[in-house]
C-alpha cells in the first residue's frame, strides 16, 4: 500500500529528471550553434565560403549546420552588428521552439517551450554580411 501512495510521485520525480537532461542538451545544442555562428560570422572570411564573399544566408546556414538534435521546432536566427570594420562587435541570437520526451502536462508545464541563447563577438575580419533574420530549414 505504500509503494502504491509513493509510485507517482517517484515516477514523477524521474520523468522530471530526465526531461530537465533533455531540455538542457537542447539548449546546450542551441547554445553551441549560436557559437559556431558567431565564429563564423567574426571571421566571415571569403576564403572559408568557397571564395565568393560571406553574406547572412552562409551565417544562418552554418549556425543551422551546428544544430544536431533533431527535435527543433522552429529556429529563428537573428544576425546584428555595430559596424563592419575590425574590432566592431555584432552579435547572434538563436530562438528555438523544443520538444518535450514525456508530454506530461505536469512536467512540462515547468520546462519552457521555447529556448534562446545571444552570442557577442567582434569581428576579426572586414564584414561582407549584412544584419537580418532567417529560420533553419
Amino acid at each position: 500500500v505504500e509503494m502504491a501512495m509513493i509510485a507517482p510521485f517517484l515516477i514523477m520525480l524521474l520523468l522530471g529528471t530526465v526531461e530537465f537532461s533533455y531540455k538542457f542538451a537542447q539548449y546546450n545544442e542551441i547554445r553551441h550553434s549560436a557559437r559556431e555562428g558567431a565564429r563564423f560570422a567574426a571571421v566571415s572570411n571569403p576564403a572559408l565560403n568557397g571564395g565568393s564573399a560571406v553574406d547572412n544566408a552562409a551565417v544562418i546556414t552554418n549556425a543551422c549546420n551546428a544544430l544536431n538534435l533533431p527535435s527543433f521546432g522552429t529556429v529563428t536566427i537573428t544576425t546584428t552588428r555595430t559596424g563592419a570594420n575590425i574590432g566592431d562587435t555584432a552579435t547572434i541570437t538563436i530562438s528555438a521552439a523544443v520538444g518535450s520526451l514525456s508530454n506530461a502536462p505536469y512536467i512540462t508545464g515547468f520546462l519552457p517551450s521555447t529556448l534562446a541563447n545571444t552570442a557577442t563577438f567582434r569581428l576579426e575580419q572586414t564584414a561582407t554580411w549584412a544584419a537580418g533574420t532567417g529560420t533553419c530549414p
